[in-house]
């Protein structure tokens, strides 16, 4: 059996990295938008708001997400859609389902797709008021690398994201 590994960076507050730990898989363990087969948190690729790298890595992750959404946008466009007027032709299928991940990016919403998320706010951004409060108390925050392994019963890892069919127990 193969499986899907996709990471994800959480902005996260609190004392240390096993509560933040705690509220991560709280997090992921109720969250309806993601349901990974396991859910592991890199500790050594995790840091710390007192580490110089920091704010890179809130940047890096912010960029990261831009870069997908900035895709998202480029395949709606190359499909020939150029203003929201265009939306109303749009027909369900793969290109609704890309415009329902752009609305997820911009909401808020994790998913797969999500590289960095601020789990404080329920965001892929951070607002200038959650910046002066890291900035206030740094050791208060962290940014934890999260694994999220979907494991695949076939040939192609991708068939786990294929459908939300056969996702959990078949009584679920």
């Amino acid at each position: 059996m193969r499986s899907l590994e996709i990471s994800h960076d959480i902005l996260v507050a609190g004392s240390d990295f096993a509560y933040c730990s705690k509220r991560v898989t709280r997090f992921f363990d109720k969250t309806m938008l993601i349901r990974y087969d396991k859910v592991l948190m890199a500790e050594n690729e995790s840091i710390n708001g007192t580490d110089g790298n920091f704010q890179k890595r809130i940047g890096e992750g912010l960029a990261a997400n831009q870069k997908i959404l900035a895709g998202f946008l480029a395949d709606l466009r190359d499909e020939g859609f150029a203003s929201l007027d265009d939306l109303q032709s749009l027909e369900k299928g793969y290109l609704s389902k890309i415009l329902h991940t752009i609305a997820h990016l911009q909401d808020g919403f994790i998913g797969i797709d999500s590289r960095f998320y601020n789990l404080e706010e329920d965001s892929h951004g951070i607002s200038r008021s959650l910046q002066q409060k890291i900035g206030l108390s740094p050791g208060n925050y962290w940014i934890l690398r999260v694994i999220g392994r979907f494991a695949s019963a076939g040939e192609d890892p991708l068939d786990a994201l294929r459908t939300f069919e056969g996702r959990g127990s078949e009584n679920d």
